[in-house]
């Protein structure tokens, strides 16, 4: 059996601060084995929950609770294939915070395999995208601008932990890079060759 690794630790305070510089991020640790999921960062406000409940963890179905009912089952059909094929988890959806609105989360995670290839943990990140589906997204070279800034942001805070020799971490800072680079190619190309990808 693998050695779980401390809830909240394995995402370690130099990612987790740089994240949470953004304002907009915030992390997650799945622990496969009790299906408990331990929130952090902004992430923890984002779904409602306190620090000490979030320092506990939370039920895999609590959490799954607090997604909005229309996307609670596409949620928790993607967790699961993640979870049991020890792969990828990418989703967005709406959760319910502490407050009666709905707020856009757009997850990633990986789950991490122990030596036998069975999934043991899934980290992620989780990013608020409430005012890029509800209010008209930035257009142009304000939007490049910021698309660009975040992924300065983003490679600083890559080279930032490269010191802390743990390559999760780096995975976490790359599949957001991914998605940032998705993004600008996005905004760069001709409207035309859009609809081709």
């Amino acid at each position: 059996m693998a050695t779980i690794l401390k809830p909240a630790r394995a995402v370690d305070q130099a990612l987790e601060s740089a994240l949470n510089a953004c304002g907009f991020v915030g992390t997650w640790e799945t622990d496969l084995e009790t299906s408990t999921v331990y929130p952090s960062g902004a992430f923890t406000a984002l779904i409602g929950v306190n620090e000490e409940a979030a320092r506990a963890g939370i039920s895999l179905n609590t959490f799954l609770e607090g997604v909005h009912p229309s996307d609670r089952e596409r949620v928790h059909k993607a967790v699961k294939v993640a979870h049991t094929t020890a792969g990828r988890f990418e989703s967005e959806f709406r959760m319910i915070g502490g407050t009666s609105s709905y707020r856009w989360v757009a997850a990633r995670g990986q789950v991490e395999k122990d030596a036998q290839g069975r999934g043991f943990r899934c980290l992620g990140v989780a990013v608020d995208v409430t005012d890029t589906r509800d209010a008209e997204r930035p257009r142009g070279e304000d939007a490049i601008k910021i698309v660009n800034h975040l992924i300065d942001a983003m490679m600083a805070a890559r080279t930032s932990i490269g010191s802390l020799g743990t390559p999760i971490l780096k995975n976490m800072i790359d599949m957001l890079l991914i998605e940032l680079q998705r993004e600008l190619q996005h905004r760069t190309l001709p409207e035309g060759n859009r609809r081709l990808q």
